[in-house]
This record gives C-alpha cells, structure tokens and sequence, in this order.
C-alpha cells in the first residue's frame, strides 16, 4: 500500500463515478482516472463501492484478503484491507456476491463514511466507483462526494437511465452539477448524446452537466479488459484528453468540507423523501436513438 509520510493539510478531493445503466464502461474510467492522478504524483485511493458485484480488484488482476464485508461486521478497519493497485494508487476493494450490502442500513453507512474521513489525510484525491442504477447505495456514495461524474452510451436505454439517475441524485439529495464523459462513441456521436441529455435536463431539471470528454469503441480497450490489464499503453487519444479535462476541473468549495459532513446531509435528504418518484422521464430520451 502506498504510505506517504506527510499528510495533506485539506481535505482530499473526492469524485463519484456513476451510471445509470451497467456495462458502460464506468469501472475502466474510474481505473483509467486513478492511473492518471498517481502519475501526476497525487495519492489517490480507488474505492469499489459496487458492494454486491464489486469487480475492480478482477479487472486489475489482484487478489484481496478481506472486504469491506468484513468491516461492517467490526472485524478490521478500512486501513486494514487497503491494497496496492500495482499501478501508483490504491484499491479499497468492495464486495462480490453479497446481497445484504447492496443497500446498507444507517448504522453501516455511517460507520464507513467515519472510516473514509479518517483515511482522508492519507490521499490527496478519493475515486468512488459506484454501482449501476439508483440503488440506495448508489445514492449515498454520489451525494456523500464532492464531485459526480455520470458515465453513459449512446444507447438509448443507457441515456434514459442517466437522466433517472441525474434527476434522483437533483431532487433528492440536493445535487445540481454533473460533469458527463460518453462512451462507446465518436466525437459527433458523443455530441449528439450529450446535447440531448442536456437539453432535457435544461427544461425539466435545475442541474448544469458539463461535457468531459468521450471514449470511442478501440480494440485495445477491450483486449486489455480480457487480460485483467486495463492500464495498457495502447489507448485512444480521447481517454487522456477527458481525464484531463476531469481531472482540471476546478474544486467545488461548497462541497468539499469533507466526508461527515456530506454524510449528514445525504442521510438527511434521505429520511426526508422516502417518497417513490413519479416516472416522469421526459419522451424526447424515451424515442430513438443517438442520432
């Protein structure tokens, strides 16, 4: 695990990264994301908070002795399960095949959150890999972080499910900026996909979506996914340019006074709309596809 000596003086940055749908790419962004930080010298920790399909440790080809599984039942602590990525970050790895994690009570969400804070002087960036959909847990990772990246496809149903996702996260926590990479796309195709998302959420949502970049379909990608080794050399132009652009975005102050605080606020949201949302997804994402 990597230890550095001195500890930051603020409070680490932390992005969410999320998806309305799965198989949209969102694990390989999150790794592709923490690679790009640590060569930039920033100590980043990658959290797989996909708690009962949890696949990051699989896609880097590593092994872990103990989850956060293990955690919840008071066993370890969260620095005690931390693994080396191989790759100059490091890996909090979730857990797979658990059911009673997919959506954690109170007293769990709190207890890892009092965790996370404590690690947080340890790293100088937190990336939360979330699960697909609008699950609870999902809900309170993204509204617990500083920052929500969305990750979708041109796929129709990919681009339905991340204005579900976007409109949950606005009107019940209290979320109003998304930062959105489009993948399995070219550049028009992501421009299109990204124009409609933004033009529904403008008439009907009070969020702003900023366009990060987009990751065209490449051999390579899904080659290096097959070999465990998604940190290859041999990728598009595109991945580092929306990295970038992810990485330079300007911290969000009003939220970035760290983990507890948000906790607090997303449980509070939580237990004041418990309410099922009317399914009001407007038609113009409902019709057609990206084009």
């Amino acid at each position: 695990m990597n230890q550095p000596a001195i500890q930051s003086k603020t409070t680490p940055r932390v992005i969410a990264i999320a998806s309305g749908k799965g198989g949209v790419g969102k694990t390989f962004f999150s790794l592709q994301l923490a690679a790009r930080s640590a060569k930039q010298g920033k100590r980043v920790l990658l959290m797989d908070a996909d708690l009962g399909l949890a696949n990051v440790d699989v896609m880097l080809g590593i092994s872990a002795s103990c989850s956060i599984h293990q955690v919840l039942e008071g066993k370890v602590h969260l620095q005690d399960i931390i693994v080396d990525s191989g790759h100059g970050f490091d890996v909090l790895p979730g857990g797979s095949g658990l059911h009673g994690l997919t959506a954690l009570a109170v007293h769990q969400q709190q207890l890892i959150l009092d965790e996370m804070a404590d690690l947080g002087s340890n790293y100088d960036l937190i990336i939360i890999d979330t699960a697909a959909g609008i699950g609870d847990n999902v809900l309170y990772f993204v509204s617990a972080s500083e920052s929500a990246l969305i990750v979708l496809s041109p796929d129709p149903t990919s681009l339905t499910d991340a204005y579900a996702l976007i409109k949950v996260l606005s009107q019940q926590r209290d979320m109003d900026h998304f930062m959105v990479v489009v993948n399995q796309a070219d550049e028009v195709e992501s421009q299109i996909v990204f124009r409609r998302l933004l033009s529904v959420a403008d008439r009907y949502l009070d969020v702003n979506l900023d366009f990060m970049g987009f990751l065209p379909h490449n051999k390579s990608v899904r080659n290096s996914i097959q070999a465990q080794t998604p940190l290859s050399l041999n990728m598009p132009s595109s991945l580092d340019s929306a990295l970038d652009a992810v990485l330079q975005q300007p911290r969000d102050l009003s939220r970035s006074g760290g983990l507890r605080f948000f906790w607090q606020h997303s449980l509070h949201s939580a237990l004041n709309d418990e309410q099922h949302m009317e399914d009001t997804t407007p038609q113009a994402l409902k019709q057609g596809g990206s084009r």
